[in-house]
């Protein structure tokens, strides 16, 4: 049996080789990056010589470190590299002008030069900019700020995304610690604690109205012959302050779900809303309405199902103020309902509750006729049973939700039976976050993280953050500033 020969090279070899590809790395990136710092060339040469510099003291040190050290240290020296680079490219969107005019006359003066630290995805930076005033202590404006588009007046707007997408499936401290690891971008967790709270109240992203701009993109499945809207409750520790001394620390947050369905009922995309604790759920229904009209408007031949437990406010909602659509009671709960019926007709004979429980089960799955059949059932043992007063609000159940369970037939024509969807959205928009040990909320805080955790699952982040990121680029009050053609100009939205 042979063995594998085994590959010796030269001593020399290796140092030669990375020589070479030294080199040639340094060069790439310089002629890839340094077109963005055109003006200033010489600030441009002298970060990638460093560069270079840096890489020749690390390819010498192969011997005496391992490399997992070597990698840290090169891993470092880039962050270090990008952090200056990042920096040349702020400033140049500076100003630095005693006074100009806008469009509307107003004379706008030079007020101060001092420095300030900003987040981007490279690490923190200092950079020196100017501020400029309308009126003698009057509010300041940025001009660099304001050109870049920069969050909150201390984010770059990726670095900010980066931000808020693990935030919002993370806590503060966890997300911290993420960071570190990774050695680049180094937020505090009060920085990330308050970046969503900030994002969700802006005033410009408030008027922009980003609930209303994200319903309008969002992209309904071409092969979508149908869609079923559903929403929950989910209880969540809060911070309201106790009236009684009953009062309870826990009050319901909501979720609601749109999902599209193909010909052979599968599961093509859904989205998700989440609200923290409201009277009947007011927000989240109105999100719900605004949804289907949308959809409707664009995609009339959808069918619509709703889907929902037995809770009565539910139902109202869904056969008063929405759109015509088939109604459906959840199976899960219905099946539920079935089983306590059945508990209090055998009692503790748990064979003759199993094999009735199942048989029942099945016609009201299968069987065309099936919840007749399951209220006949119950109407017999009431007469045999006429005692059993809990038995006769199970039979009232059924029959008060009889039109909405035809389940053999909706599973002939491939449509939901079941609220599995919006179940889902409870654990994964609301329990998987805001019910971590030890964490309780208030109205501001929870609802931040529950708009951004639905919008990171529904996949619209990059829709929603450009709408976010517009608002920051150009100040609400000001209009468009004249200013000598060597200087940026601020950029206008469209």
């Amino acid at each position: 049996m042979s063995k594998t020969p085994r590959f010796s090279p030269k001593k020399e070899a290796p140092s030669v080789f990375r020589q070479e590809k030294l080199i040639s790395i340094t060069e790439v990136l310089q002629m890839t990056i340094s077109h963005a710092y055109q003006e200033n060339s010489s600030a441009t040469n002298e970060l990638f010589t460093n560069l270079s510099n840096e890489f020749s003291l690390i390819s010498h040190q192969i011997k005496s470190k391992e490399f997992s050290q070597l990698e840290k240290e090169l891993h470092q020296k880039f962050a270090q590299a990008e952090r200056e680079a990042m920096k040349q490219l702020l400033e140049s969107y500076d100003w630095c002008l005693s006074k100009f005019k806008s469009e509307d006359g107003q004379s706008y003066v030079h007020s101060s030069r001092n420095k300030k630290r900003y987040m981007t995805l490279a690490g923190e930076v200092i950079i020196e900019r100017s501020l400029y005033r309308a009126e003698r202590n009057g509010p300041t404006f940025c001009p660099l700020e304001l050109n870049t588009g920069l969050i909150e007046g201390f984010w770059s707007p990726q670095a900010a995304k980066q931000a808020i997408q693990l935030v919002s499936q993370l806590t503060p401290v966890e997300v911290e610690s993420i960071f570190k690891e990774f050695g680049l971008m180094n937020p505090s967790k009060s920085s990330l604690d308050r970046l969503p709270k900030k994002l969700i109240h802006h005033e410009a992203v408030q008027q922009l109205n980003l609930e209303e701009k994200l319903q309008e993109q969002f992209d309904i499945p071409k092969s979508a012959k149908l869609f079923a809207i559903s929403l929950d409750g989910v209880m969540v520790h809060t911070r309201y302050s106790k009236v009684l001394p009953g009062d309870s620390a826990w009050s319901e947050a909501s979720c609601g779900t749109v999902s599209f369905y193909d010909d052979n009922g599968v599961l093509l995309n859904t989205r998700y809303m989440g609200r923290m604790p409201e009277h009947k759920k007011k927000t989240l229904k109105q999100q719900l309405i605004m949804q289907v009209q949308k959809i409707h408007c664009k995609r009339p031949e959808l069918t619509l199902i709703k889907v929902a437990d037995g809770a009565r406010d539910n139902w109202s909602f869904f056969e008063n103020e929405v759109i015509k659509g088939e109604c459906v009671l959840d199976f899960y709960h219905a099946c539920e309902h079935l089983h306590h019926a059945m508990k209090l007709i055998y009692g503790k004979n748990e064979k003759k509750l199993v094999v009735a429980f199942a048989k029942y089960r099945d016609i009201l799955l299968n069987d065309f006729k099936g919840i007749s059949k399951v209220i006949n059932h119950l109407k017999y043992q009431m007469k045999k049973y006429p005692t059993l007063k809990k038995l006769q609000t199970e039979l009232t159940y059924f029959s008060r939700n009889k039109k909405r369970c035809e389940y053999a037939r909706l599973k002939s024509e491939n449509k939901p039976i079941g609220s599995g969807v919006v179940e889902s959205a409870c654990k994964q928009v609301v329990q998987m976050r805001l019910k971590r040990s030890g964490q309780h909320w208030n109205d501001n805080g929870g609802q931040a993280i529950l708009t951004f955790r639905s919008i990171v699952l529904s996949h619209e982040l990059d829709n929603a953050w450009d709408v976010i990121k517009k608002s920051y680029i150009w100040p609400i009050k000001i209009k468009p500033i004249e200013t000598p053609n060597n200087v940026i100009q601020f950029r206008k939205i469209n």
